[in-house]
């Protein structure tokens, strides 16, 4: 399927026919698999992706070996990396995973400044990503810290299982335990609590919810 970057920005028709076909001849296209690292090689990191089908997990790993999830994107969501390239050695730089079947639009910053500078829309899109952004992760930061793992394990399936429409969420214990930055074993102690409250079943690589308003109390939803 063919597709171009206006469909990434609320926007668009509001744009000179100049600066549309200045975006949409250098926004960048990739597609991905399932769990597959997203890597923009070619260009610099500094501008904004945007997810045109499937799904973005964007996380930070550690030296270790361990991981915990920002947040994750939807089709039609964007996310502003444009502080990568200028990032220290002591700052922090987020992964980009695929959730499943992916593809993403890229657009540069210099690409980017050249419309914002003429046209405010644009100028205002790129402020409100950016805000979004920073809002997501302090969202995340809040839930995480001031929630005990039993809630965050009840919010991570929930969201599985609304974002696929099913009961039935096909996720293993260790994508649990890198999405809340702990270890297996601790997921599936407590995921072994929860199936002997009857709130969940478990089997090979998927947990089947059984009591969803059960589940919904713990996560505080």
């Amino acid at each position: 399927m063919k597709h171009s970057i206006s469909e990434c920005i609320p926007c668009w028709s509001l744009l000179a026919e100049k600066h549309r076909r200045r975006l949409q001849d250098n926004a960048i296209f990739r597609s991905y698999k399932r769990r597959e690292h997203v890597v923009f090689k070619t260009v610099k990191k500094d501008g904004i992706v945007f997810v045109l089908e499937g799904g973005l997990r964007v996380y930070l790993a550690s030296d270790t070996g361990r991981e915990v999830t920002l947040f994750h994107l939807k089709k039609g969501d964007a996310f502003s990396i444009m502080t990568v390239d200028n990032a220290l050695e002591t700052d922090v730089i987020p992964c980009l995973q695929s959730d499943g079947e992916t593809t993403l639009a890229y657009l540069q910053r210099p690409d980017m400044a050249v419309v914002a500078h003429d046209e405010w829309q644009m100028a205002l899109f790129i402020y409100e990503t950016c805000a979004k952004s920073a809002q997501a992760i302090l969202n995340n930061i809040s839930y995480f810290v001031f929630n005990d793992l039993r809630h965050c394990i009840a919010r991570e399936l929930l969201e599985k299982s609304r974002e696929l429409k099913t009961n039935s969420v096909f996720v293993t214990h260790e994508e649990i335990a890198n999405s809340l930055g702990t270890t297996r074993v601790v997921i599936s102690r407590e995921l072994d609590k929860l199936r002997d409250l009857g709130i969940i079943g478990t089997g090979r690589g998927r947990i089947n919810i059984l009591d969803g308003a059960a589940l919904e109390k713990i996560a505080g939803l």
